[in-house]
């Protein structure tokens, strides 16, 4: 039976592999682009106004491509360039490259063009691009070129004439690039194969590209034969008549070359990196090499300086940034941050000095920014924003007058300032920044802000969720727990799909609440005879800054409830609120001196004391069904659709109808509301700048900067620069200095000559000195850091015809016009001239609009929110539009008082189908007959009197202001105010109909909400060390140490991780005696120190050598000081609770876990007959001249008595048995309450008898490496690493294993899993090549040869490396007919998680209809081809077609944020309707939701 399946990524990867700085976005701010695997994100550099705060990275959009990101590159076209903007070339795997820019109008991404050159006649020998895919970009942006294929070189020329552009000339404005040729690297040199690295160098009239190469290749065992296999070209690229002639030459450079750096002036030149030495190079000087480790003169002939030997560092696998032309940063693969300084003697280089500054992570890519700031991108660990500085130069601005501790001092001045910053990650912060600081370095480097990374992930599991809380409404909950990162730092991250809840108090006394409020009111107070209002913080501890909620008010269907709050709820007697009916609204007005209560007859405005000090009726047939309250105005809306407003007046403390315009009783209005506007966001036309202007503005600063060093604007830079320098600390200690100003502007002039000599790229960072400009734009768009400004108010209507309207308040001028707010389109812009206002006839859809500010304390943006009548939500951000010349739209509109802003539709991938209340019976009835219409009409009539309020504005929890959305899948809508808006689902055990912030003193910044059986409960939103800025909440557990396996043992709800840390490698004999090389031996009588010694070099030493200070003589120092190394790994036993290790088992010297399982074995100790173990398999590792052997362990995990101060550490590891093997264990699993052990070839299923033996009672002899094994009922999956797939069954009277099938074709099988739905399973492979594979047994099928031929059903291209896999139940619907279903989750090298789920054939054949429309329909981000991106990736020629029925999940999940009329249409050429694809979207979503 066939199985119908889908793929779907669930986390998007968090690795970051490529970065480059440019202005993209706008001409005076830099942008920081970063590659994780397919994602491109665009993130801001903001430097705050005020000086405590650190500059941070904003996110500014997010982009998923079709295709693998290989590089990047930044070039400045005719077109961008206009703009004073950069392009980015991006190119993917298969020889392409995207030129993408910025458009202004439509706030995104817009693909320039593609350059695609994936010809039969390129590839020869290849079957696919197995070399990377690299770009290099002239530094004059004259031309770029992409190297593919091995020998073949792609040129991009690009127009660089933009001023002389005229308007007539439409064929330059139209390409800004001249068109590209290919040619071979063979035409250069004939020589030249093998390319290692190319760049392009600086400052020659024509572009001028070094490539490095190995002509005739060898290896570290040849090297007595062959050795000094590199060369190097430096050729000349003339595009205009094609010729190359080559500059110079340079051979017999060392075989183990990684890459050349081309060095800006005054130095010059470039510097080839190789594993053991740096060399210089440059035309008309000597080269100059320095060896850096002993291995140099043993590996090559070339000459090197070897004073630096003794550093003992590798620079394979290093990144590096330029901290300035002659200073470089490199970080090493271990961690370790040396700085080479290249060193002149007039204009040619002396030498270098090179100095160790202090210990970071692994990185895979740098980046530096402004003067002070780089990036720093990796892998393995979170990415950083790093501040950097010379501390002799601080002291010397500082004229420290007494001798003080350099170190101690630092702590005081820097070890504050970050606990301030972000409370979370304090501890994590300075301990890094320790790290890097470490020893007596003159660098200090400061971390200003951190990318969150998941990834790697090399194992995860799925276990049930620890908690404290003495509350049990909700059903258990699951968390993934996934072991990532590498080194230093290894880390957990437990990842949650929903939101969790700490409930505080619960109640099931408000049956029928339909709503809530809080409210505070300060009393007014009379002294001597004038009235006084009391203080907001009065009540409340000292130093607090929120005010507690003094009542909650509760609406019925019949009548309202009013409770005060305090140490208890207690309804309050004898209060003037309106309680006869239901209220629909309240809140705080006049400066929280009013309360206001809106019900359907009118108004009441009350005191504090809750007593009435004005009414304000409406009329007798008309009825309030919606009010929206924002101090000081009150916005009603009418059941007829028309609307009033009133206003406060805080002079006499009264509130007025205003005079009400005749937009107020116009088109029907279908919802509104009041947004007060403290950021400074909403900006006319003439308020805000111009494109031309921030340029110009951009541009003088530059000119400015360059020709008059000294003036006012670095001068203000090295102030704003030091301030977090000069605190209160400093003062105390040397007091003020009368000679300050003279010497920050001497100070300014020597910073600004560094800042000039820094610019390598002077295109590329002219915008480092735009601080007027920058400062300037962002003070006009938004309100830097939350300061208080004068708010204005606007009116946003959103009509029964469709048509979205903003007015300014309170003379109602009308400044932004949209006619089709109800398709739900990308952009929303303005129309002020309203034509193709005919409706588009989906009004009915959108049920409620919403504009709020969102975001932290710190930081918010404004959002425009919509939700429909099934509860799905489209999130608008705000952003500037630019204005060009405004032509005159009509006497009556004035361009100029228009918005000058626009609306942009973020991505959610939230897809709610809520049911409707009168959905019952609906079913039964013909859409045609009177009983239908007459529903419709009742339903009409029912949602014309009652406007129910589904998304509900909050504040203050948890210090986030975002929006909660009712309903039986509830989200809340949040952001950290520095990226994209995220949706986060919480979990709830009934449909959630109210919802309202509550501020106690038993529940700080919490929340109060009520389901639909009238449960009440009051929690909090968890904020400890829980990331809402992710698209999924996450935790990250930074363990200071690298996770190998992780493993849930569900008896004792404990994980059982294994961890490893670095430990020296000793050859012994076999009695277990080092034995030492002879240089070793004879260098000294203690040899034992020797070999110890072998650790990495202390800052101490490298210090020592840089400053060729006199060091004592290291015995004959032949060879290098490197040492093999291993791990010493353990089992650790951590509590879920507080993530703390609560015991540990110490395994062996050079004893390596390989495979660990949770296994249910047979046993006598439970009822069941089957009890819970840990089952370890491992491998001892001691060099290839030993056999190989390895380990079974089975421990328990028991109860003991606790700490007295610790009641997580009642459980502890029990050894109960252990057995040598000859072989290694490299898989394991349970099956039927056996042990099934993979030890070398063999597969061996043990029983474990009275939990003190395991005796063999089946085998079965395999290929080569079992690397992964699963296990459902008595069939055997086994991934080999070489031989892909064996399924195998197990018979128990008599025992034995029974191949049934196998994969005949090569793959490297990493990990197997299966999918099951009702009776048919098929096998999951995750292969080398990012590719996924089922495959099934199917002995009925003529192909399979009566079952011995595994049948391929599926595949597809994943893009990252799935390392570890889970099997999940599917999770269905309610009302669906599906059986029953298991899916698999996996976990991606990149930090991703996606998902292989099967769907219902019906569902898939809609939706693989809807593919084909979504691939042709949709412009794809760089112009890649989806279908393309997800074929099957193999560097062996296959032996049969792909099969391509696995359907891409992201893909379709593109539908939901389509315009309504793009959705209608699509829908229509495949023959379905929306609301049918959108509900079997929705069950895909909810398929893995266990989380």
């Amino acid at each position: 039976m066939s199985m119908y399946t889908l793929a779907k990524e669930l986390f998007p990867p968090t690795g970051i592999e490529r970065v480059v700085r440019c202005n993209f976005v706008r001409p005076d701010v830099l942008n920081v682009i970063v590659a994780k695997s397919s994602v491109l994100e665009i993130y801001s550099f903001v430097e705050p106004l005020q000086a405590d705060l650190l500059p941070r990275l904003d996110l500014v959009a997010s982009y998923r491509l079709n295709g693998i990101i290989t590089s990047l590159g930044v070039i400045r076209t005719s077109s961008s360039g206009q703009h004073g903007l950069d392009s980015v070339l991006v190119s993917f795997k298969d020889a392409k490259m995207s030129l993408l820019e910025w458009s202004f109008s439509n706030h995104c991404i817009v693909t320039v063009s593609i350059h695609y050159y994936e010809r039969d006649d390129y590839k020869q020998e290849f079957l696919n691009n197995t070399h990377p895919t690299e770009i290099r970009v002239d530094p004059s942006r004259r031309c770029a070129v992409l190297a593919f294929y091995g020998d073949r070189l792609a040129v991009l020329p690009f127009k660089q004439d933009e001023i002389t552009m005229g308007e007539d000339d439409d064929v330059s404005k139209k390409w800004p690039y001249m068109p590209s040729y290919v040619m071979s690297l063979s035409d250069i040199d004939i020589r030249i194969k093998n390319v290692i690295d190319m760049v392009f160098l600086y400052d020659f009239f024509e572009p001028t590209l070094a490539i490095l190469f190995s002509p005739q290749q060898t290896w570290t065992g040849r090297l007595a034969v062959r050795k000094d296999t590199c060369s190097l070209v430096v050729v000349s690229l003339d595009i205009t008549h094609k010729m190359y002639p080559i500059i110079y030459s340079i051979d017999h450079l060392p075989y183990d070359c990684t890459k050349i750096i081309a060095v800006p002036k005054p130095v010059g030149g470039l510097l080839v990196v190789s594993a053991n030495a740096l060399i210089h190079l440059d035309q008309g000087s000597t080269a100059m090499g320095v060896a850096v480790n002993g291995y140099a003169p043993m590996v090559t002939d070339f000459p090197l300086e070897r004073k630096l030997q003794d550093l003992d560092i590798a620079l394979e696998g290093s990144e590096h940034v330029f901290l300035a032309p002659d200073q470089i940063l490199f970080t090493l693969r271990s961690g370790d941050m040396y700085l080479f300084e290249l060193q002149q003697e007039g204009r040619s280089l002396s030498g270098f000095k090179i100095e160790k500054v202090g210990t970071s992570m692994q990185t895979s890519c740098k980046c530096s920014l402004v003067p002070g700031y780089y990036f720093v991108g990796s892998r393995y660990a979170d990415s950083m924003l790093i501040k950097y500085s010379n501390k002799d130069e601080v002291k010397k601005k500082k004229k420290t007058p007494v001798s003080i501790n350099a170190m101690d001092l630092e702590n005081e001045l820097y070890g504050q300032d970050i606990e301030e910053i972000d409370q979370e990650t304090d501890k994590t912060k300075d301990e890094i920044e320790s790290a890097m600081e470490s020893g007596e370095s003159k660098w200090q480097f400061e971390i200003c802000d951190t990318l969150t990374n998941t990834g790697p992930i090399v194992s995860m599991d799925i276990g049930q969720r620890a908690s404290t809380e003495a509350h049990s409404e909700f059903a258990p909950q699951h968390e993934l727990v996934a072991a990532t990162g590498s080194g230093q730092n290894g880390a957990l991250v437990v990842f949650q799909r929903n939101v969790r809840p700490n409930v505080v108090r619960s109640t099931d006394a408000l049956a029928g609440a339909t709503c809530l409020w809080t409210v505070y009111c300060r009393k007014e107070i009379f002294f001597e005879g004038v009235s006084q209002f009391e203080s907001r913080s009065a009540g409340i501890e000292e130093g607090a800054e929120e005010v507690y909620d003094k009542l909650l008010v509760i609406s019925k269907d019949n009548f309202t409830l009013v409770l005060a709050t305090g140490d208890e709820l207690r309804q309050l007697p004898n209060s003037q609120f309106y309680v006869e009916g239901p209220t629909v609204a309240v809140g705080s007005l006049l400066e929280d001196t009013r309360i206001v209560q809106v019900y359907a007859g009118g108004v009441r405005i009350l005191n504090a004391d809750c007593r009435i000090t004005k009414i304000v009726p409406i009329g007798e047939h008309l009825s309030i069904v919606a009010a929206s309250i924002v101090d000081p105005y009150v916005l009603l809306q009418l059941h007829d659709g028309s609307a009033m407003i009133l206003k406060g007046d805080m002079a006499n403390k009264d509130v007025q109808i205003l005079s009400q315009p005749s937009i107020l009783n116009g088109v029907p209005i279908n919802s509104c509301c009041i947004y007060a506007d403290t950021l400074s966001s909403m900006l006319t036309i003439k308020e805000a700048p111009t494109m031309a202007s921030l340029r110009s503005f951009a541009s003088s600063a530059k000119k400015h900067a360059n020709a008059k060093p000294s003036s006012s604007r670095p001068r203000k830079r090295t102030k704003k620069a030091e301030t977090r320098v000069m605190d209160e600390v400093e003062l105390d200690l040397y007091g003020p200095e009368p000679g300050d100003e003279d010497e920050d502007e001497s100070e300014s002039e020597e910073e600004e000559k560094v800042d000039n000599d820094i610019k390598m790229e002077s295109d590329l960072l002219f915008d480092v000195n735009m601080e007027g400009a920058q400062s300037k734009a962002k003070h006009d768009m938004a309100n830097p850091e939350g300061q208080s400004v004068q708010a204005t108010h606007w009116c946003i209507i959103y009509r029964s015809d469709g048509a979205l309207e903003i007015y300014h308040l309170p003379d109602f001028k009308e400044v932004f016009f949209f006619p089709h707010f109800d398709l739900l389109p990308e952009v929303l812009f303005d129309a002020p001239s309203h034509q193709d206002t005919k409706p588009a006839g989906h009004a009915h859809e959108i049920t409620e609009m919403i504009m709020v500010n969102m975001g932290t304390k710190l930081r918010k943006e404004p959002y425009l929110i919509a939700r429909s009548y099934r509860g799905n939500i489209a999130v608008y951000k705000t952003y500037q539009h630019f204005p060009k010349v405004e032509k005159n739209v009509g006497k009556s509109v004035d361009p100029s008082e228009r918005l000058a802003i626009r609306f942009r539709r973020m991505p959610l991938e939230i897809v709610a189908r809520e049911k409707l209340e009168d959905d019952d019976g609906a079913g039964d009835m013909d859409e045609d007959s009177q009983a239908a219409i007459e529903r419709e009409i009742r339903i009409q009539e029912k949602r014309r009197l009652r406007k129910a309020k589904n998304l509900i504005p909050f504040s203050g929890v948890a210090g986030y202001e975002g929006v909660f959305c009712l309903g039986s899948a509830p989200l809340w809508l949040m952001s950290s105010g520095r990226g994209l808006p995220r949706a986060h689902p919480m979990i709830c055990d009934g449909r959630i109909v109210c919802f309202t912030k509550f501020n106690n003193i038993n529940c700080k910044n919490g929340f109060i909400t009520t389901n639909a059986n009238g449960n009440m409960r009051i929690s909090q939103l968890p904020t400890k060390d829980i990331h809402y800025d992710m698209p999924w909440p996450i935790r990250k557990v930074h363990l200071k140490k690298a996770v190998r396996h992780i493993k849930y043992h569900p008896t004792s709800q404990t994980y059982v991780t294994v961890t490893a840390v670095p430990d020296p490698f000793v050859v012994k004999d076999e009695n277990n005696v080092a034995v030492h090389d002879a240089a070793t031996a004879t260098a000294t009588g203690a040899a034992t120190e020797t070999t110890n010694g072998a650790a990495p070099v202390s800052a101490s030493t490298t210090n020592d050598a840089t400053d060729a200070k006199p060091v004592a003589p290291k015995p004959m120092h032949t060879g290098a000081g490197f040492r093999p190394s291993s791990e010493r790994q353990t089992l650790e036993l951590v509590s879920p609770v507080t993530w703390e290790t609560v015991d540990k088992y110490e395994l062996q010297e050079y004893e390596i876990v390989t495979s660990i399982e949770t296994v249910s074995l047979e046993s006598t100790q439970d009822a069941s007959g089957r009890k819970k173990f840990i089952a370890v398999g491992t491998s001892f590792l001691r060099g290839e001249d030993s056999t190989m052997r390895g380990t079974i362990y089975i421990f328990d995990i028991i109860d003991v008595v606790p700490e007295p101060d610790n009641p997580q550490t009642d459980h502890k590891l029990k050894l109960l048995y252990s057995e040598e093997v000859k072989g290694s264990v490299t898989a394991m699993a349970a099956l039927n309450g056996y042990l099934l052990t993979c030890v070398g070839t063999k597969v061996v299923v043990r029983s474990f008898e009275d939990n003190e033996t395991l005796t063999g009672i089946a085998f079965i002899d395999v290929q080569i490496y079992v690397t992964s094994v699963k296990v459902v009922k008595n069939t055997i999956m086994l991934a080999d690493a070489y031989k892909s797939v064996w399924f195998v069954g197990f018979q128990d009277e008599p025992t034995k294993l029974v191949m049934l099938g196998k994969d005949y074709n090569p793959m490297e099988a990493m990990n197997v899993s299966y999918l099951i739905e009702n009776q048919t399973l098929h096998i999951v492979v995750a292969d080398s090549e990012k590719n996924i594979r089922l495959l099934q047994y199917a002995p009925f099928n003529v192909q399979s040869f009566s079952g011995q031929k595994l049948i391929c059903r599926g595949d597809y291209h994943v893009g990252s490396q799935v390392q570890t896999t889970i099997n999940l139940p599917k999770i269905v619907l309610s009302g669906s007919d599906e059986g029953i279903s298991h899916l698999t989750v996996c976990g991606t090298l990149d930090g991703g998680l996606c998902m292989i789920t099967p769907i219902p054939e019906k569902t898939s054949k809609r939706l693989a209809l809807l593919t084909t429309q979504i691939v042709n329909g949709i412009q794809h981000s760089a112009g890649l081809n989806p279908r393309a991106y997800r074929l099957l990736q193999s560097k062996d020629r296959l032996n049969a077609n792909p099969v391509k029925s696995i359907l891409d999940g992201d893909l379709l999940f593109e539908f939901v944020a389509l315009a309504a009329n793009r959705q209608k249409e699509m829908t229509k050429q495949i023959g379905t309707g929306v609301d049918r694809v959108m509900d079997d979207l929705a069950a895909i979503s909810v398929a893995a939701d266990h989380l």
